[in-house]
């Protein structure tokens, strides 16, 4: 954690699958996540559609710009969002504390080694949505994101500084 906090801001690539179990292929994405201390978190969709994802304090704002789409909320009026979000911002703010307001947290590996954290929800209406998240990278980089739920596995895949 103490690593992670070290870093003030990242913007890496990404791609994402989610394989729900309606459907026979998983549905792919990619794009940008861009991380600002201490609280600023973004993810810019580019493909299949162009979407952006911003959580900054206690908002988050949707945006879709081909269907004139922008809703604004606050994350303590959507405890579900606020355990999703928080699994990735209060890993990369290196803040634990954070973390378990919302987790039971595992960890194993080694500082400045490869690493993986499970987080298992607290909340049972969180846990309703999301079973399990797991997250492990090397160092201070996340280099995967699994969340399992809903009866389906979205495997969020990170590419370091692209």
């Amino acid at each position: 954690m103490r690593a992670m906090r070290a870093v003030p801001e990242r913007r890496d690539a990404f791609t994402e699958e989610r394989a729900i179990p309606e459907l026979d292929l998983p549905l792919p994405s990619s794009g940008v996540l861009r991380w600002q201390a201490p609280d600023r978190l973004e993810k810019h969709t580019t493909a299949p559609i162009d979407e952006r994802l911003r959580v900054e304090g206690n908002r988050m704002v949707y945006e879709r710009a081909d269907r004139n789409i922008r809703r604004e909320f606050g994350l303590d009026d959507q405890p579900e969002m606020r355990a999703l979000v928080e699994a990735v911002r209060a890993t990369l703010a290196g803040d634990l504390p954070a973390l378990s307001r919302h987790y039971e947290v595992g960890f194993e590996g080694a500082p400045g080694a490869d690493w993986r954290m499970a987080l298992t929800p607290l909340s049972n209406r969180v846990r309703a949505a999301v079973q399990r998240i797991l997250l492990s990278g090397r160092g201070a980089q996340i280099l995967a994101v699994d969340t399992e739920g809903g009866g389906g596995v979205t495997r969020l895949r990170i590419q370091p500084g692209s």
